[in-house]
C-alpha cells in the first residue's frame, strides 16, 4: 500500500480545486454557447472553453500518486471525466472558431451551429436530444434569389418566416403566419432548394429532419424522438422543421400498418396541433414530397398552405438551358429559333433533367476528339455546344416524370392546393 504523504494531499487538493473550477467555467461556456448566436457571444464562449480546457489540464498535472483509502475510485472517475470534458470542449471550440473565423477558401455548403452536445453537456442530455440537436443547420450557400421561378412558394415562405420576424406584433390573430407549408410536385424542380434558401436567409433555428432521424426499430423510440423534436423546436423558437420526402414518414394510416409507425404519426399530430400546444409558438413545419396523395388526411390538415411546384414551361426551359451554360461557362452556339425548338421538345423535363441534358450535350465536342487530340487540347480549342449536340443528348437523357404521375399531381393540386404560377 502506498503511503499518502503531505505532498500527495496537497496535490489532491489542487486537483479537486481545478476540477470544480473547470466544471464551473465549462458550464458558463455551454450556457453562452447555447443561448446566443451573435459573433461577439461566440467569441466569449471561445474564451470560456479555452479557459476550462486549461483548468482541466492543470488539474491533470496535479494527480497525486497516492490517495487516502476509499478515494481511489472517485479519483479515477474524475480523471476520466476531465479527459472527456477536455475532448468535448476542444471539439466545440473548433466548430465555433470555424464559424466565427471562416477560412477564405472554404466552400463548405452547410455548417452546424448547435451540433450534438459534447463534454459536460452530453452528460446532461438524452440520446434523443443529442440526435435532434445534430439536425440543426446554421446556413447554406443558397439564396432565394438564386432559384428561378417558384414565385408562389417564395411568397409563402416570405410571409410565414421573414416578414413576421421584422415586426411580430402585427402578425397576430388572422394575420398570424401559417404553421405548415407543403411543397409538392414532380422531382427536380426546386423544393429542397427552397428549404436550403430559407435555412440561409431566415433568422430561425432550422431542423433538417428525415425519416431515419425519427423512426426506430425499438418500441416507443419513434414517438419519443417526435416529442423531443417539437420540445427542442419550441425551446429554440422561432424554428423551422423541414421534413424532406415527408410521405415516407407520415403516409396514410391503414389497418395493415404496424403499431410503431401509427404511434409516430399520432404523436406528430398531437405535438404539432394538439390540446397541449400553444397557438403562439413560432414553429413552422415545412414539408416536401413528390407523392402528396399518399399523405394521411390528418397530416394534410396540418399543412394549410399547399403549393404545387409544377414542371417548367417552355419559356422557363429556355432560360434554364441558357443559365446552365452561363453558370458553367460552357461555350454554346444556339440561335433563338433552335433554343425554342429544344424547349418545345423537352416537355415533361424538370429543372434537374435539363441540367443533366446540358451536361450530356457538353460532352459532344469532347467525343469528337481522338485521345491524342484530347491530350493536347485546351478549353479554348474545344468547339462550342451546338443544336445537334442537344438533339443527341435528348436520346440519352429522358424526362424523370411520367405523364400518368404528372396527371395525378395535377388532379391533387386542383382539388387540394395552390397551383404554382
Amino acid at each position: 500500500m502506498s503511503v499518502v504523504t503531505d505532498y500527495d494531499k496537497k496535490r489532491l487538493k489542487m486537483f479537486l480545486s481545478s476540477y470544480e473550477e473547470g466544471i464551473k467555467i465549462l458550464t458558463q461556456a455551454l450556457d453562452v454557447d447555447e443561448k446566443f448566436s451573435s459573433p461577439d457571444k461566440k467569441k466569449e464562449a471561445l474564451k470560456l472553453y479555452n479557459k476550462a480546457i486549461e483548468e482541466f489540464q492543470k488539474g491533470l498535472r496535479c494527480v497525486p500518486k497516492a490517495v487516502p483509502v476509499g478515494h481511489g475510485q472517485e479519483l479515477e472517475k474524475k480523471v476520466t471525466a476531465m479527459k472527456t470534458h477536455i475532448a468535448g470542449a476542444q471539439d466545440r471550440y473548433r466548430i465555433i472558431y470555424n464559424l466565427v473565423y471562416p477560412r477564405q477558401d472554404s466552400n463548405t455548403a452547410t455548417t452546424t451551429t448547435s451540433a450534438k452536445k459534447t463534454g459536460l453537456a452530453a452528460l446532461w442530455t438524452s440520446q434523443a436530444e443529442q440526435e435532434i440537436l445534430g439536425c440543426i443547420v446554421d446556413s447554406t450557400s443558397v439564396k432565394l434569389s438564386d432559384i428561378v421561378g417558384n414565385d408562389a412558394a417564395k411568397q409563402a415562405l416570405d410571409e410565414s418566416v421573414i416578414l413576421p420576424a421584422l415586426n411580430p406584433s402585427i402578425f397576430t390573430g388572422l394575420r398570424a403566419p401559417v404553421k405548415g407549408i407543403l411543397l409538392f410536385g414532380p422531382p427536380g424542380n426546386g423544393k429542397t432548394m427552397l428549404a436550403k434558401a430559407v435555412a440561409n436567409e431566415a433568422n430561425c433555428t432550422f431542423f433538417n429532419i428525415s425519416a431515419a432521424t425519427i423512426m426506430s426499430k425499438w418500441v416507443g423510440e419513434g414517438e419519443k424522438m417526435m416529442r423531443e423534436l417539437f420540445r427542442i423546436a419550441r425551446a429554440k423558437q422561432p424554428s423551422i422543421i423541414f421534413i424532406d420526402e415527408v410521405d415516407s414518414m407520415l403516409c396514410a394510416r391503414g389497418e395493415d400498418e404496424n403499431g410503431a409507425s401509427r404511434r409516430v404519426k399520432t404523436e406528430f399530430l398531437l405535438q404539432f396541433d394538439g390540446v397541449s400546444t400553444n397557438p403562439d409558438d413560432r414553429v413552422l413545419l415545412l414539408g416536401a414530397t413528390n407523392r402528396p396523395f399518399d399523405l394521411d388526411d390528418g397530416v394534410l390538415r396540418r399543412f394549410p398552405r399547399r403549393i404545387f411546384i409544377d414542371l417548367p414551361n417552355a419559356q422557363a426551359r429556355e432560360k434554364a438551358i441558357i443559365k446552365n451554360f452561363e453558370i458553367s461557362r460552357t461555350k454554346q452556339q444556339l440561335s433563338s429559333s433552335q433554343l425554342r425548338i429544344i424547349a418545345e421538345k423537352t416537355s415533361y423535363y424538370s429543372f434537374s433533367d435539363l441540367t443533366a441534358l446540358c451536361k450530356e450535350a457538353a460532352m459532344g465536342p469532347i467525343r469528337g476528339l481522338s485521345r491524342s487530340q484530347l491530350e493536347r487540347a485546351s478549353e479554348r480549342s474545344i468547339r462550342a455546344v451546338q443544336y445537334e449536340d442537344l438533339v443527341k443528348a435528348m436520346e440519352v437523357v429522358k424526362p424523370s416524370t411520367s405523364q400518368s404521375n404528372q396527371q395525378k399531381l395535377l388532379e391533387f393540386a386542383r382539388d387540394f392546393a395552390q397551383v404554382q404560377c
